[in-house]
């Protein structure tokens, strides 16, 4: 006998396949926007977080890129291999590693930025874009709501701050 599928689980259904698809194709965008520069967007995105908050420990670059802490290690060494970054031990409490762009990071990270001032072509900003701009408005304020009700604060604050200190160093 066939069961009948109620309606929350198709509501599931739904929302999980959209946002997951939607959100793979920006990671696929992403990626080959960060191959461009012989990077993965792991490192293109620890290059932006640096940019924005430099010298920041493991541990925060972690929860502000998402990643579990061994992997974050793990993306850390192999940009420090090639110069992208710097580890130093925290001077006050030597258990703590910080994280610190180099110049070669800093150039490439601006270059990777020129892309963005010139409107890379993801996909997603270009549907967005096509909208009018009250639905563009609309969309930012539910994705803001949204966010808010699911993400941690923390998380969010860094959002907010970094959003901040990108439209301050126009």
């Amino acid at each position: 006998m066939e069961r009948v599928v109620k309606e929350n689980t198709i509501r599931i259904h739904q929302m999980l396949n959209l946002m997951k698809g939607l959100y793979k194709t920006v990671e696929r965008e992403w990626e080959e926007h960060a191959q461009k520069y012989g990077m993965t967007n792991a490192h293109l995105h620890v290059l932006w977080i640096l940019y924005l908050d430099d010298g920041i420990r493991l541990s925060d670059l972690a929860a502000k890129g998402l990643w579990n802490l061994s992997t974050t290690q793990d993306i850390v060494n192999r940009m420090d291999q090639r110069g992208l970054v710097k580890k130093e031990k925290d001077m006050q409490d030597g258990r703590v590693t910080r994280v610190y762009i180099t110049e070669e990071g800093k150039r490439l990270r601006s270059e990777t930025q020129k892309d963005c001032d010139e409107g890379y072509p993801y996909k997603i900003l270009q549907a967005i874009d096509r909208l009018s701009e009250e639905d563009q408005t609309k969309l930012k304020e539910l994705i803001r709501h949204i966010s808010q009700s699911v993400l941690d604060q923390d998380f969010m604050d860094y959002v907010n701050r970094s959003s901040n200190r990108l439209s301050k160093k126009k």
